[in-house]
């Protein structure tokens, strides 16, 4: 198997990485695991089959990309710029460049692969729990060769290596569940003529990677705060009396007859149960927001109602840390998007330096 160190470096990482991602993706897409302190309460609120959540990580993640559009690409060279403009609109990157730019915010990395099928350029987004990207060890920032994982229409399962000068296609022997690397084969390699490994990396440190246990504890709070207001928030009365409480209805203009107490025991009485407050949960969730907002550099008003008559001077100060978080990322995106949009020129036989664009 050629370069079979390469493959099984490949199955490997791809396989390990992908329960993290699975996990991030979660919290953002929502069905996020509901977190408990210890296994006595785990297994009280297992029984419970309606699940409570407040989804705040989704609202970092689209705050941040509401502010990272992708409007097309600019040159000097009149026929590279036309060309660039109508591969943009004919394969609507930017909608790929948006899934990218939230895989990348959610996950910490996204993939945008090119190539050329035929005479037809093809760009299109790659979920980074499928790909990955390697580097060289001694220069962290040269490419050594890229891996995409997916599952073909035959139901068998591919993985595909991406070098500068060729490209390898990996096929399992059958449809069976893949236990290790040895359940694959060599099946093609093919040459890439272009010495350009055609998989662009999109990475950041991640919006929601340090928020996680703070979201699940507004998770608990808010599973908590459910049950109490099914239990306890609504008031109970409670009646002694020697009286059938059969006989005792609850409806406007009943009136109660009750028979006093004997002197002996327990006279009769009627009383009500203090009901449970659900401030205690709503302040402890509210503040917990605000970590979020702190820690992320969000806006407190996009997590919390902070009331109508914040001036324009305000808002403007309190979403300053966002734009600035959100220049950062167009500065990271924007390299990458340079050699996405010099490989589609150079696919179509046009030389451009990828700082020029």
């Amino acid at each position: 198997m050629e370069n079979s160190n390469d493959f099984q470096v490949a199955f490997k990482t791809i396989r390990a990485k992908r329960p993290t991602l699975d996990l991030l993706n979660s919290y953002v897409e929502g069905g996020q695991p509901l977190r408990y302190s210890t296994k006595r309460l785990k297994e009280a609120f297992d029984k419970i089959d309606v699940r409570f959540e407040i989804n705040w990580c989704s609202v970092v993640v689209d705050t941040t990309l509401d502010r990272l559009v992708l409007n097309g690409f600019d040159t000097e060279d009149k026929r590279a710029n036309d060309m660039l403009d109508t591969i943009f609109d004919r394969l609507h990157i930017d909608l790929e460049a948006d899934k990218a730019h939230h895989a990348a915010l959610s996950m910490t990395d996204a993939y945008i692969i090119v190539w050329k099928d035929g005479e037809n350029i093809e760009v299109y987004y790659n979920d980074p729990r499928m790909v990955h990207m390697f580097y060289d060890s001694a220069h962290p920032t040269v490419k050594s060769y890229a891996a995409k994982w997916f599952t073909r229409d035959d139901e068998k399962q591919q993985v595909t290596l991406y070098y500068a000068d060729r490209i390898e296609h990996y096929v399992s022997r059958g449809k069976k569940e893949i236990n290790n690397e040895k359940d694959f084969e060599l099946a093609d390699t093919e040459q890439n003529t272009f010495g350009v490994i055609p998989v662009f990396q999109l990475k950041t440190r991640g919006e929601i990677v340090k928020i996680t246990s703070i979201q699940d504890a507004i998770n608990k709070l808010f599973a908590d705060m459910m049950v109490a207001s099914e239990f306890g928030a609504f008031a109970q009365r409670y009646v002694i009396s020697n009286s059938d409480p059969g006989n005792l209805k609850n409806a406007p203009n009943e009136i109660w007859w009750i028979p006093s107490g004997d002197g002996m025991g327990q006279g009769s009485s009627v009383g009500q149960f203090t009901s449970t407050d659900l401030k205690n949960y709503l302040d402890a969730m509210a503040t917990l927001a605000s970590d979020i907002a702190i820690i992320t550099r969000t806006p407190k008003h996009y997590l919390m109602n902070s009331g109508a008559n914040i001036s324009g001077e305000a808002l403007l100060a309190m979403e300053s840390p966002l734009v600035k978080k959100a220049e950062k990322h167009k500065r990271r995106f924007n390299a990458a998007w340079q050699d996405v949009a010099q490989f589609i020129l150079q696919l179509d036989g046009i030389t451009v330096d990828a700082t020029s664009i």
